[in-house]
């Protein structure tokens, strides 16, 4: 072997010792320290943002769900929320990731929208960007089991009016009362019917069948067309739901759950916000946070 061949062996073996001791001094000072002064062992990575927020509309309330983040050290998320759509966002809660993957944010006023967004964060206390895609949600009230008697069986409880000004639930009056809305009654072919009333300045109110339904929440915001033209109504089927739109400008739906001689057992729920054809969930706009 010539001395050049040996000392290019040798140099590649110092080299090689060298690099063993560098490495070895590394390791062994993280070990020593390795959350204090050892930077490249902290965790600097924040989760990822979540995906898929969505919104169920509730009476006074709202409930806010996404897709979980599926990290090893995901420790949670923090929901927020804004009174605008452009406004800052406020954290209101959190939510562990034992939990479900829902908050419900409660004691809000119906007919008030509200905007949320989430983020995730992880045991080190990293966060993520708030959610890109978020939610504007307006509570509006509901109720079960309310009972609208037929014009002629009662006929001081067969008309019914929506009045957000008023009340937070439908009013029951004579079918011949100016504020009625809507009437129930049977008509000549023994069918039951609820029939649509001509409002202030002649503008009539509406209502749509919009067919059977498995539940209430399947009806998630009125139609924008689609009302019924006949001004004798509509029949009424049990399991189906219908939309209603006030000349006044609100909008509301019920469920007929039962149907007897002397008219229908109802779950019902309108919108206090006027305008708003929101009954259940809705998706909004980009969030900032405050």
């Amino acid at each position: 072997m010539t001395q050049l061949a040996i000392g290019r062996r040798a140099l590649v073996s110092l080299v090689a010792i060298a690099s063993a001791l560098a490495l070895a001094a590394l390791l062994a000072g993280c070990n020593e320290d390795c959350w204090g002064n050892c930077h490249h062992c902290e965790d600097n990575q924040p989760p990822a943002v979540p995906t898929g927020v969505g919104s169920i509309t509730g009476d006074t309330y709202v409930l806010v769900y996404w897709n979980p983040v599926y990290e090893a050290d995901l420790a949670g998320y923090g929901v927020y929320r804004s009174n605008s759509a452009n406004g800052a966002y406020a954290r209101i809660g959190e939510v562990r990731r034992d939990q479900d993957d829902l908050f419900r944010d409660e004691d809000l006023t119906n007919g008030v929208t509200y905007y949320y967004a989430v983020d995730a964060f992880d045991e080190a206390g990293n966060e993520s960007d708030l959610s890109y895609e978020t939610v504007d949600d307006t509570p509006r009230p509901e109720g079960w089991d309310a009972h609208w008697y037929t014009r002629q069986y009662r006929p001081e409880a067969s008309g019914i009016a929506i009045l957000p000004e008023q009340y937070d639930a439908p009013v029951l009056m004579s079918y011949a009362d100016p504020d009625a809305q809507y009437y129930l009654t049977i008509d000549a072919s023994n069918c039951m019917r609820i029939v649509p009333k001509q409002g202030l300045y002649g503008v009539w109110n509406l209502i749509q069948d919009y067919g059977y339904t498995t539940s209430e929440d399947q009806v998630d915001e009125a139609p924008t067309e689609g009302w019924s033209t006949c001004r004798d109504g509509v029949e009424v089927v049990v399991g189906h739901s219908y939309v209603l739109k006030t000349a006044a400008g609100y909008y509301g739906k019920l469920r007929v759950t039962e149907m007897a001689s002397d008219g229908i057992i109802m779950y019902w729920a309108f919108q206090g916000k006027w305008g708003s054809t929101e009954l259940a969930p809705k998706r909004g706009v980009g969030p900032k946070r405050g």
